[in-house]
């Protein structure tokens, strides 16, 4: 990308005026160096620049603004994103999650896929649309894949087990828990639903309370209905675009 071309270029400028100087070897480290450091400065200057841009969508998404947040999106893309390696996939995967809470599957999908590497929630959120459309083996695939990149995320086991329980796969679903409990053992969700899946109860989305929300926004829109039928006011489930959507620095 551009950074990567810019710090290229500076470290061959280096390394010919050295071996010219003195010798191609004696060339090699510093050039190696600078280009290193200059890769480091533009690539935090341009995160900066970035997280600033992504910090105006998140109020457009509060207002239901969707159409000019996803214009903003897509502006943030086309000024950075070919700046940075990996930040035109990231903000792609944003755009994707738009599209996704939206309950436009097919939109979001492609988008998603563009910037699934090392994003768990994009993952997840592929995962869950394959399921929705019966491809079973590519949604358990994308779940694997999203609790490589976050081993840690309690809620990619708690949906994946969950999806597991509906497609009448408890043994399965007991694998996944267990794998959950050995990166986080004290959690107190998957000891519950290791609890439901070996007893044969049913597993509801308000035991994973409002992250549920964020992969089954259809599951919100009927209980925006319930709760709107009681007087109640729900919140919306946001796409994540904090720090860990950010490029990084």
């Amino acid at each position: 990308m551009i950074n990567l071309a810019i710090s290229l270029g500076i470290g061959v400028v280096l390394f010919a005026a050295i071996a010219l100087w003195l010798s191609p070897v004696a060339a090699i480290i510093p050039a190696l160096g600078v280009s290193a450091i200059a890769m480091f400065f533009l690539s935090r200057r341009v995160a900066k620049r970035v997280e600033v841009a992504l910090a105006e969508v998140v109020p457009l998404l509060q207002a239901r603004k969707v159409d000019l947040a996803r214009r903003k999106l897509e502006g943030i893309k086309e000024q950075y994103g070919r700046w940075q390696f990996l930040l035109e996939g990231q903000l792609d995967a944003q755009l994707g999650m738009i599209e996704y809470l939206q309950m436009n599957w097919d939109q979001a999908l492609p988008k998603l896929e563009k910037g699934k590497w090392r994003n768990w929630t994009a993952l997840m959120c592929i995962g869950a649309i394959h399921f929705r459309k019966g491809r079973k083996e590519q949604a358990w695939e994308a779940f694997d894949k999203a609790a490589n990149a976050a081993h840690k995320e309690v809620v990619i086991y708690g949906v994946w087990a969950a999806l597991l329980v509906r497609d009448n796969q408890r043994a399965e679903a007991l694998k996944v828990v267990a794998r959950g409990l050995k990166s986080q053992p004290d959690s107190q969700l998957l000891k519950d639903l290791k609890q439901k899946v070996a007893n044969k109860k049913k597993i509801k989305p308000k035991m994973f309370g409002e992250q549920w929300f964020q992969f089954f926004p259809e599951d919100m829109a009927k209980e925006m209905l319930m709760r709107g039928r009681r007087g109640g006011q729900p919140g919306m489930a946001q796409p994540r675009m904090g720090a860990r959507s950010a490029p990084r620095r």
